[in-house]
């Protein structure tokens, strides 16, 4: 997007891409004069390069790497004056998710419905530990450093041909409703980092972004009752027609959420298949 708008941008990766169809700079960065060489003269930042989940390695790993890649960046930019950093977070902050991957083991942390950019953090592993350390880390960054911060916690993200196999299967089944069973299609998490480099802001802020629908395609009401009725519930329950509400991004970005699997499919099926980030 940032490509097809013709902006100026270098893109970087830990490995080559020959497929790719713009220039992409192979950098370490857990490097720290790596950095330096790549922000300066860079007016804006997107970090979007951690770890990609709680179990891509060891807990030590996940959390030293992560945290040493942030502050890499950060710094650098702060450095040299760079005027923007928008950083890729994790719905895994907020939602308490436990580092075990079978679902029913995960009690619920969740401190009300529906879950909203205004959400504390309740990390509960390494990984969504590193990512509440970068939040910090940038909101120390923008009140020292003067810089405009925006944070995107990302729930699941899924590509076209999970959009389609949802769709075919009426749902994606998820079981144990922790996470608000929230996923937002790759592209427009894409639509909502391309926003959050350009629209008119100043200070730290930070986001949540999701479908307005949920991954196991049931009622929110229906999920509320069968899996949620403990949760304070900011909205009157017949209001409830999601489980989250990004009504703040909608308004501060211009973000518009998508509302369903089928209208995300018919807005971004033509695009290719990628691996999923959670």
């Amino acid at each position: 997007m940032i490509y097809e708008a013709g902006v100026e941008f270098l893109a970087v990766d830990k490995v080559a891409d020959d497929g790719a169809d713009y220039p992409v700079e192979v950098v370490d960065l857990l490097d720290w004069q790596s950095c330096v060489d790549l922000l300066e003269g860079v007016d804006v930042l997107a970090h979007f390069a951690n770890h990609a989940n709680w179990n891509s390695g060891n807990p030590q790993e996940v959390y030293n790497e992560n945290g040493q890649m942030n502050m890499n960046l950060f710094q650098a930019a702060a450095n040299f004056g760079c005027k923007r950093i928008v950083f890729s977070s994790s719905v895994q902050v907020l939602d308490g998710q436990l580092p075990v991957k079978d679902r029913t083991q995960h009690p619920n942390f969740l401190p009300y419905i529906p879950m909203d950019s205004d959400m504390p953090s309740i990390p509960r592993n390494c990984y969504g530990l590193s990512k509440q350390s970068a939040e910090n880390a940038l909101e120390y960054f923008s009140e020292t450093a003067g810089m405009i911060c925006v944070v995107i916690r990302y729930p699941l993200l899924v590509d076209s041909q999970t959009l389609k196999s949802a769709i075919e299967n009426g749902g994606l089944y998820r079981g144990n409703c922790y996470d608000g069973f929230a996923y937002l299609p790759v592209y427009s998490g894409a639509e909502a980092a391309v926003k959050a480099m350009t629209a008119e802001l100043d200070g730290y802020h930070c986001y949540f972004v999701a479908s307005k629908d949920n991954l196991e395609q049931r009622p929110a009401l229906e999920i509320i009752k069968e899996e949620l009725s403990q949760l304070p519930c900011h909205k009157p329950l017949d209001e409830m027609d999601s489980l989250v509400d990004c009504s703040k991004v909608e308004a501060e970005l211009g973000w518009e959420q998508p509302k369903s699997m089928a209208e995300s499919f018919e807005k971004y099926g033509k695009f290719e298949p990628i691996r999923p980030y959670d």
